[in-house]
Parts: C-alpha cells; structure tokens; sequence
C-alpha cells in the first residue's frame, strides 16, 4: 500500500498525473479542488438517526427488489473480504451485503451504514461519480480524491430504470457498489457489478410498471412479501386508496407487519390463512377486521413466486360494494340502455304514456310499471332510470320469477360464506349492494314469495338490511322499480301479495297500453324490426309488407305484444328468400289454421258493417259514430291509400274525405 499512497500523494501534488486518470476522474478531481474539499479526510461523515429513517422509508423500492438477491449474490463471496453496498439516489448507504469478514475489513475503514458518500462529503469516489454521470464506474485506491477510501477499490453502477414521462430524462433510484480491499482489487468486478446493478433495475421498472397500473386502475392495493426462511409477512407495497376503502387513516406501512393494519388471530381468519397458503381468490366477499372494526370487502388476491430473489408473495386487491359500482359506472355504463327517444310509437294514448314517464323520471320515488306480457316494461325502466338523476349509476336488474324460492334472497341481499349449504366459501354480494346510488329494477314483482315481501318492504322502508348469515347492517340508497304483468289488487284479495307492498311500491304508476290497443303502431313496428333485423343479418333488400299482410298483422289478437310481432318478423325475414311479405308466409311462420284466420277475417268484417251502419245513420249521428283513431287505424292499415282505405271501412272515399275533414287529418 505504500506504493498507492505515494501515489495518491503525486496526484495531488502534480496535475499532470490527474489527467491521466481514468475518465471522466478528472473532472471531478478538478472539481473537487475548486471547492477545496479536504483530500486528508478519513473519517464519513454519518446521517442522525432521523434522516437516516426517512431516507430509508424513501428507498423502499429499493430495499423490495435489492434485499434478497443481493444476499443471494453474496454466496459467491460467502468466504472473501469482497461484497456489496446499496446505495440511495442520495449517496446514503444503505446497507452491506457479505460476509463476516467482508462487514468487520468494512467497519475498520469506516464504511458503515448511514454514511454519507456524496462528493461535498467525501470528495470524488466510485459512488459520486456514478451517481453524477448515471454510468457505471471503477475508482480504485488513489483514485479516490480523499484518503478515507484509500485503501479501497470501488465498482458502482446505478439503478436506471425507466425515462421520466414529464422530463423525458431518466429516473434512478440509487445504485449498487461492489466493493472489496485494494489488493483484492478485479477489473471484472465492475462488470459483476453493472450486471447487478441491471437485474434490480429490471425488477424495479417491472414492479414499477405493473404497481403504477393498478394505482390508477385499483381501489385499495396491497401486496404482502413473506420472508421465505422465516415465513413472516409483511407489508411491501400498498396505495393510499387502500386506507380509503378500509376508512383507517393513512400510514406509511411499507415493510411493517401485516399485523400493524390487520387484525391478528383469532380475528381475520380467512384472511391470515390466505397468506399462510398463498392461495388466489377472485372477487371473494371476506369479513375484515381492521383495527377493531369488522365490515364486508371485496377480495381478490394474485400470488407470485421468483425463486431466483427469494420472493414469496401475494397482492390483495381490496375494495367495497360501493367501489364496485362506482366503478363499473365509470368504466362500462350501467347496464340500461335505452332511452325515451328509442321508444316508437305514434298512438296517442301510447304517446300519453310516455309524455308520463318522462315525468315520473324525474322524481327519485319508487315507481310501479303495469302491462300485459311483452309491451315493453323493462325498456320503460331503462328509458326512466336513463332520464333520472341516477343515469350514471348502476341499474341492476332481477327478474323474480327467474330464481328459485330458497335462492332469491340470497341474490337480492347476498350472503356470508357458509350461510347455507351450498353457498360460496367467501360469500356474496347481493343486487341492492351493487345497485346502492343507483337504480334496481325488480321485474316480475308479482311472483315474488309473501315472505320475502315483508323483507323488501324494510329495505325500502329503512334503507338497509343484513346479508344472509351476518350480523352486520348494511346500508344502500337506491330507487326501486317495480314492474308485473299480474293483477296486484287480485292477489292482494287472495292474499297472495302485501298490501303495504303494492303501496310502497306503487308511489308512481305507469300502465302501458297492449299492442292490439295501438293500432296504427303494429306496421310502424313491424317496418322498424323488418329494417333492424335487415341490417343486421345483413340482408342487401329490405322487405316491404304486402297490403293483405298489413291488413292480417292489425287483425292478429297480439297476446304476446311487441315481443310477439319482433319475433314473427326476425323469423319471416330470416326463414323466407323474398321481397314482399305476403299473408301466408306469416300463416305459415305462425303455424295458423284457415278457420282461425277465417275467424280473424270475420271478426274483422263484423267490425265493418258495425261501422259501415253507423256510417249510414243520420249525418249527426254518423259523425258521432266513428273515431278519428278508427280513420287513423285504417289508413295505417292501408298504407294511406284512400281508395283501399274506403273499402276497408266499408265506406266511399266521398264519405272518407268529409270525415277526415271533421277530424283534421290530413295524409
């Protein structure tokens, strides 16, 4: 060593030697000088307990993906005075990683945890340099501009990780140093070291990666590390959101135990047991016990295994109900999607009805939606609740003639796991949970059991109810719409439906006329699904519909409504290579007998000698006689052609054309 310290004393006497330095050790030699750093330094200078506890929960990252594959590498070194040093983008260094022997020659020249190794410090070394130039860099005894490092040779190489979005320019978290004794010195050292160096930084910006996804696409993460030789776990990373879903304050619990946030045993059981495992989940309901405090969480957990570092982990993915529906507002809409400007119609007593709706929308009231089989309840739902304060809120449906009796309340209300035989270990989340803001559509509410009635009548009462197995409230803030083609006041005189129900229930009521009630509706429609369905199977010509084919879809009794005549039409239009939709394709399509559709025929014409002998009646009494909606009906009927239309009627286009006058219609 005598030798290196002759030199190192040369360096500084003589400039010309400093040039000859390696690159880029000149400069910072240069400018170490003009900052007349001491060169006799030989002892570190060292952070206070308290910087050096904030500068280790500011590294955290680097302690996450640096901590065991370092002391893997050190095997390499398990007998040697050769090992490593983590450094922070400050220059702080972090910790050593080696052998006794490596830690004990360290602490003799002083290189001990919480010194400071930055330039104004301890002039240029292997770490500053680094740090300065973002590459990686070899300083090896007298090179070192101070005495303290001497008797040292240095390979550093820094953590680079990604570019910075805002700047453009690269961000690093700090760097790794191998370090070993001057006569222990290796020009191969510095490449060992870039290559570790490289392996954490590549584990830093994938970790970086996927943590920033799923801060901003994740309610309340947490990822939880456990210790592969000890079997403890504790915390790794989490998000702030996570303390919002868990409404604790907020904390830095990075590398704390599980334990500081969580509640131990014998609280949490479900939740330590999926650590102790490492077992995934998807969307489990668990009951968590945080701080003192139980409620219902949303879990889903992702595991991961990298033999190489000694990680064994799992990531918990925590959010609420609430969450739940916010999110799947924001991200995908609810799931009503129709409005009152796709509801076709022309009749004016369904125009009525909808002018209504637009109304009762308005109101948050709970509402009631009457009519037979197929007029389109739910589509009314859809367009009110798409009208309503809540259109950007969820609307859940459930059909309550679709469940089974014992399964009902389960979907509505959810349940806790192992409630009943059956029932999903983590539990489950019922329908007002993910319709709480928003609005719930319970369809077929006449078919649903007398005693889960009195259940719904509460929640809509009290706003909150108690999970099936739980002793726990939740509340929900939702608008019910109801709907049924039932007779309500029938079976509450049988006792079959609550009255107090049917009131709560029926705040606003909405009573949508039948098809058969809509006259000039039923070619309007028909048109409509014969171009939708065109369009959809991509059919190159749209089908008209023939006079005679008209006149038959008026005289049919429609019991199945509007679904009835979609689904004539989607199947004519399909099944049938034609143009022109005759009588007879919908005879066949419908499987109609010839006395039926004679019956239909004179149905029809009794029709028309009722009118027809009112028409011949005395002119008062004539014009009382018919309705402008018969004249209306007929022309839809007859594709407005007065002639036909006449005929139809039973009457002459003279006798037309005065009534049409009377009633204002012009066409």
């Amino acid at each position: 060593m005598c030798s290196e310290q002759r030199r190192w004393e040369n360096l500084h006497d003589r400039w010309d030697l400093v040039k000859e330095l390696p690159e880029p050790l000149p400069y910072f030699w240069k400018r170490c000088s003009g900052k007349q750093i001491d060169p006799s330094i030989n002892i570190f200078p060292v952070y206070s307990d308290r910087e050096f506890q904030k500068t280790k929960e500011e590294s955290i990252k680097i302690y996450a993906y640096s901590n065991r594959f370092l002391h893997k590498m050190t095997e390499y070194f398990s007998r040697s005075r050769v090992g490593f040093a983590l450094f922070d983008s400050k220059c702080c260094l972090l910790r050593l990683y080696g052998s006794d022997q490596f830690i004990d020659w360290c602490h003799s020249q002083n290189i001990t945890i919480k010194t400071d190794w930055r330039e104004d410090a301890i002039g240029a070394n292997a770490v500053s340099v680094g740090m300065a130039t973002r590459k990686s860099v070899a300083v090896v005894g007298s090179e070192h501009y101070c005495h303290a490092l001497i008797n040292t040779a240095m390979y550093f190489s820094p953590f680079i990780v990604d570019d910075d979005k805002a700047t453009g320019k690269p961000i690093f978290f700090g760097g790794l140093a191998l370090i070993s004794p001057f006569e222990n010195r290796n020009q191969d050292y510095l490449m060992m070291a870039a290559a570790a160096a490289n392996d954490v930084a590549l584990h830093l910006y994938t970790g970086n990666s996927f943590y920033e996804l799923y801060y901003t696409e994740t309610k309340g993460l947490l990822s939880v590390d456990v210790n592969t030789l000890t079997g403890k776990p504790h915390i790794l990373y989490h998000n702030s959101a996570i303390f919002n879903i868990l409404e604790t304050p907020y904390a830095n619990l990075s590398f704390k135990k599980v334990d500081t946030l969580f509640d131990p045993l014998p609280q949490n059981v479900e939740f330590w047991d999926i650590i102790k495992t490492n077992r995934k989940i998807t969307d489990e309901d668990l009951t968590l016990s945080i701080r003192g405090k139980e409620d219902h969480y949303i879990v889903t957990t992702e595991t991961y295994w990298q033999e190489h570092l000694g990680f064994r982990g799992i990531r918990f993915f925590i959010t609420t109900a609430k969450e739940i529906s916010y999110n799947v507002s924001k991200h995908i809409g609810n799931n009503a999607l129709l409005t009152f400007d796709r509801i076709l119609g022309n009749n004016s007593d369904f125009k009525n009805v909808i002018s209504l709706a637009e109304t009762i929308a308005k109101s948050d009231s709970n509402v009631l939606i009457l009519g037979e089989s197929g007029v389109g309840k739910d589509i009314f739902a859809q367009a009110i609740h798409n009208a309503s304060e809540r259109k950007n809120k969820p609307f859940i449906v459930v059909n309550c003639a679709a469940f089974p009796r014992d399964l009902i309340a389960s979907e509505l209300f959810g349940y806790e796991g192992g409630a009943f035989t059956g029932s999903k270990k983590g539990g489950n989340i019922g329908k007002f949970e993910l319709a709480n803001t928003g609005t719930i559509f319970l369809d077929e509410i006449g078919d649903m059991p007398l005693d889960l009635q009195a259940t719904i009548l509460r929640v809509i009462e009290q706003k909150s109810f108690m999970r099936l197995g739980s002793s726990l409230v939740t509340n929900v803030n939702v608008k019910v719409i109801a709907a049924t083609n039932a007779n309500l006041q029938q079976l509450i005189a049988q006792k079959k439906f609550r009255a107090d129900l049917y009131y709560r229930l029926s705040t606003l009521r909405l009573n949508i006329p039948p098809l058969r009630e809509r006259g000039e509706d039923i070619i309007l429609l028909a048109r409509h699904f014969i171009e939708s369905v065109s369009r959809r199977i991509q059919k190159p010509n749209i089908m008209t519909l023939s006079d005679d084919a008209q006149k038959l879809l008026c005289q049919l009794p429609w019991h199945g409504n509007v679904r009835e005549l979609q689904n004539l039409i989607e199947g004519v239009v399909q099944l049938f290579p034609i143009d022109v939709i005759e009588p007879k394709f919908i005879i066949d399509y419908l499987g109609l007998t010839n006395e039926y559709v004679q019956e239909l025929a004179v149905d029809q014409r009794q029709k028309k000698i009722t009118i027809s002998s009112n028409f011949k009646s005395e002119e008062g009494t004539e014009l009382a006689a018919i309705t402008k909606k018969d004249i209306e009906d007929a022309l839809v009927a007859n594709q407005y052609n007065k002639t036909n239309t006449a005929k139809y009627l039973g009457i002459s286009r003279k006798t037309l054309y005065r009534w049409m006058e009377n009633y204002s219609i012009s066409y």
